[in-house]
């Protein structure tokens, strides 16, 4: 484990990446999340780590930064469904040497996902494009590059998004000639 100092060095060095749910303070990490037993079983390595009902978020000491950062996306996740309602729209920010459009391919591409998936949408996105969900994950929060393109994976995207919409149409016109078959006032 990284000691106070350490880890406040590293994070000046290479900052968590903007995140609702995750943050790093100069005393902690905070984590905006729910009491589940996942994220216990994710955090249990570092010790002091303590879940606060009243606040509603864990709290990591410093010393488990890196532990956070290798599980962040999963962190990320887990977080996001916890939260109900309509997730804000995130500005668009380009990370260090991203161009703006490459920042607002991640952006279509992750407004995508959530529509299509709801909140697994890292894992079911991932799994439907035959892509590693770690990977993918990371260049979602700006901290990694995928074997392709941005352009690649918004084409890959809207390839998946034209089949889902037509399966949902096959399924619609499927149960609507089911109803009117089984109705009995049909016309």
């Amino acid at each position: 484990m990284l000691s106070d100092e350490e880890a406040l060095t590293r994070l000046k060095a290479r900052p968590l990446p903007e995140n609702p749910w995750v943050y790093a303070t100069d005393q902690a990490i905070i984590i905006k999340a729910d009491y589940t037993d996942t994220i216990e079983r994710m955090l249990r390595w570092v010790p002091k780590t303590r879940w606060h009902p009243s606040q509603r978020c864990w709290v990591v000491p410093l010393s488990g930064l890196e532990l956070v950062r290798s599980v962040l996306p999963e962190l990320s996740r887990l977080a996001e469904a916890m939260h109900e309602g309509p997730v804000v729209p995130e500005p668009v920010q380009a990370v260090a040497g991203e161009s703006i459009a490459d920042a607002l391919a991640r952006t279509w591409f992750r407004d995508c996902a959530r529509l299509l998936y709801g909140s697994d949408w890292q894992r079911e996105t991932a799994r439907a494009l035959k892509r590693d969900e770690a990977s993918l994950a990371c260049w979602l929060i700006g901290e990694g590059v995928l074997e392709d393109s941005p352009a690649t994976l918004l084409d890959e995207m809207l390839a998946l998004m034209r089949r889902r919409s037509a399966d949902i149409a096959a399924a619609a016109e499927v149960l609507s000639q089911r109803i009117r078959a089984s109705s009995p006032y049909q016309p």
